[in-house]
């Protein structure tokens, strides 16, 4: 019998059943594998109605609809059908990979089997190159083109992926090589550097001082004393050490070298000085009037602020003024809209006090109407007790009555 969706592999389900269901189970078996077509009342029996292709593990639910058990909803009452399953299972077909070549004839119980083991399935190499080729194609691929098979290096003698190989002779210790200095002396590679280090005259270094220049060893002796780009030098202005290549960018920032005010007033200082000179002393300095909080919107150079507050004295004490009254503008109106807001609470508080009494009122009617239908309860109690009684009573009589019938019927007799 055929196994479980979950044991099936993937390449096998892949020919042997149709397509996957959206949950990622595959659905029943081919169609197109049989060695004979169906009939019309075979397609009704065998085929399910909801994937199409022929039942595989046949459900049969409780209103009597017959469904793949991979075709099965979520929480659907079903059982199976074991005869009709074995019934599928015998059924002859063709190996699905037949368009390949593939020529084995079985049944559909035996074709998973067979397909676990055919030359024509397609799977991914071993080795894990990526090909995909025919299991019977596998031998040949993997011992001769693939491009992940062991092959051993003529120098080193050691085993590496052939698609490695090239990478490491470009890097193998004990492949031969000429000194790339053309010096005339051939060599294993590991024994370059050992070369190069010490033995060949033809060796260029890089500067020690990491400048970039590439030269011979003599020529570096003059080069980091006097030439080069990163040596140590002093600034004549802070006396601090930097490197020559950064000495052009300090100047540009030193705070002992001499500049002139950025503002064009005429005075020269350290450059750490300029700022403090701007903000305190500059007369081209540009400020605000000390009357900018009442809106005098004007900017004065530093050394024309005394004329201006003296020219602009009543404007400012007018400016002044006005401020003041919006000032008290405002508060009269903030204390206007605290009144009628304290005022508008009073009427609420009242009517709230209001509407409080007459559900007092309420209360107390409802108190004497509960009262009263007390009483009405308890008159109907009473009465309900003597008709009891009574009821009893009669019950009494009617027994006396049936002894007494019962007697005279005896001496009737």
């Amino acid at each position: 019998m055929a196994k479980r969706d979950e044991s099936l592999q993937p390449e096998v389900a892949r020919y042997l059943c149709r397509v996957r269901t959206e949950g990622g189970n595959y659905r029943g078996y081919k169609k197109d594998i049989l060695t004979e077509n169906l009939s019309e009342r075979d397609n009704t029996v065998f085929v399910c109605p909801r994937c199409k292709g022929i039942l595989r593990e046949l459900c049969i639910s409780t209103d009597g609809e017959q469904f793949c058990s991979c075709c099965k909803k979520e929480r659907e009452q079903t059982h199976p059908n074991i005869h009709v399953n074995n019934m599928i299972l015998c059924f002859k077909c063709y190996c699905p990979l037949i368009s390949r070549g593939c020529d084995w004839l079985g049944t559909l119980g035996d074709c998973e089997n067979h397909l676990d083991t055919c030359g024509y399935v397609q799977e991914m190499c071993k080795l894990k190159c990526g090909v995909v080729l025919q299991r019977n194609d596998h031998v040949t691929h993997e011992k001769e083109n693939c491009v992940q098979r062991i092959v051993k290096c003529e120098h080193c003698k050691k085993n590496f992926k052939f698609c490695e190989l090239t990478e490491h002779l470009d890097v193998c210790p004990k492949m031969k090589v000429s000194c790339k200095l053309k010096c005339g002396v051939v060599m294993c590679r590991d024994k370059v550097a050992q070369h190069l280090g010490k033995e060949c005259g033809q060796v260029e270094e890089l500067c020690k001082l990491r400048c970039g220049m590439k030269l011979t060893r003599d020529e570096l002796r003059i080069h980091v004393t006097d030439n080069c780009v990163q040596r140590v030098v002093t600034c004549e202005h802070c006396d601090k050490n930097f490197k020559f290549c950064e000495l052009t960018e300090h100047l540009d920032v030193c705070p002992k070298v001499e500049v002139s005010c950025e503002l064009k007033c005429g005075l020269v200082m350290c450059r750490d000085k300029v700022i403090e000179h701007i903000d305190r002393d500059c007369k081209e300095k540009e400020i605000e009037c000390p009357f900018a909080k009442y809106k005098c919107v004007k900017l004065i150079k530093r050394q024309y602020l005394d004329t201006h507050l003296e020219e602009k004295e009543t404007e400012h004490l007018k400016l002044k003024l006005d401020a003041i009254e919006d000032i008290v503008v405002k508060q009269s109106e903030l204390i206007e809209k605290q009144n009628k807001t304290i005022a508008d609470q009073g009427l609420m508080i009242t009517k709230q006090n209001e509407t409080i009494t007459g559900q007092g009122d309420m209360v107390t009617k409802q108190n004497e109407t509960i009262t009263g239908q007390g009483r009405m309860i308890r008159k109907q109690n009473e009465t309900i007790a003597s008709q009891g009684d009574m009821i009893i009573k009669q019950n009494r009589k009617i027994e006396t009555m049936s002894q007494e019938i019962g007697s005279l019927n005896k001496n009737a007799k």
